[in-house]
């Protein structure tokens, strides 16, 4: 009976059958780990575009700031040091005429054209943030605003900063900076606050009570180049591992928040 054709047969499509199925099983197993591989590699490739994305926007936004650096280098040693030379021959001449005068006018011209040089390189490489951290460079940067666009910039601050990344604490200083020219630029305001908060994160918010703005408008501005303001905010942004927040449905004024996690900021 064993040795039979029906049995024999009967064996050869058992046999047959399992061998389909562990080759089906096979199979499953090679496109399920060719997929898994397929998407781990994907993931990979994701993630070095993104690293890629990230240096190129830290490489950019280095460029940057050492152009300005050496532009404000330039402004303090080169020309303020001609402008006060200039200065001083102007003090000599008015001791050697006549009328003396008659050259105070230029004299104060004079002046101001150095006081704004120096506002310039101050703005353009801040050393008090060096000097002195965060919450001081931006009181300050309030206060010149203030006094150059004659619109009041009200600080305030709450809880005590941490100490921070030296490139960090720049790119968040370059952010606040930003936001407060834009509002003193487009919102038509009659007063800025601009706030930190440092207690669970770092918190910063820049309020004013103008005619506020369409962030989609904004962005298509950007996009298309007539504007890198937001642009570079929402690069330094992402290199923070922060959050923009901007506040919609306001009755009047705008209001924009920063947050970033004090974790990130080490």
């Amino acid at each position: 009976m064993d040795g039979s054709p029906g049995y024999q047969v009967a064996l050869i499509i058992a046999v047959g059958t399992v061998a389909m199925l562990l080759l089906s099983v096979a199979i499953i197993m090679f496109m399920v780990f060719y997929q898994k591989k397929m998407i781990q590699e994907q993931m990979k490739h994701q993630q070095l575009e993104l690293d890629y994305q990230q240096k190129m926007m830290e490489a950019a936004l280095e460029s940057q700031e050492n152009e300005r650096r050496r532009v404000a280098g330039d402004l303090h040693d080169s020309i303020g040091g001609m402008l006060s030379t200039i200065r001083v021959g102007l003090s000599t001449l008015a001791r050697q005429i006549p009328d003396p005068e008659s050259i105070e006018q230029p004299k104060q011209m004079l002046d101001d054209t150095i006081a704004s040089v120096r506002q310039i390189s101050r703005d353009l490489m801040p050393s008090t943030l060096e000097k002195f951290g965060l919450v001081q460079a931006v009181r300050e940067i309030c206060d010149r605003f203030q006094a150059t666009s004659l619109l009041p910039v009200v600080f305030h601050e709450e809880g005590d900063v941490p100490a921070l990344d030296p490139k960090k604490e720049l790119m968040i200083f370059r952010i606040i900076q930003e936001l407060i020219n834009n509002a003193i630029k487009h919102s038509q305001a009659t007063g800025i606050q601009v706030s930190i908060y440092s207690i669970q994160n770092l918190r910063v918010e820049v309020e004013d009570d103008g005619v506020g703005f369409e962030i989609e408008v904004q962005r298509n501005v950007t996009h298309s180049g007539k504007g890198l303001g937001l642009f570079n905010i929402e690069n330094r942004v992402r290199l923070l591992n922060a959050h923009l927040d901007f506040e919609p449905h306001r009755k009047k004024g705008s209001k924009i928040t920063l947050t970033i996690p004090h974790e990130a900021l080490v």
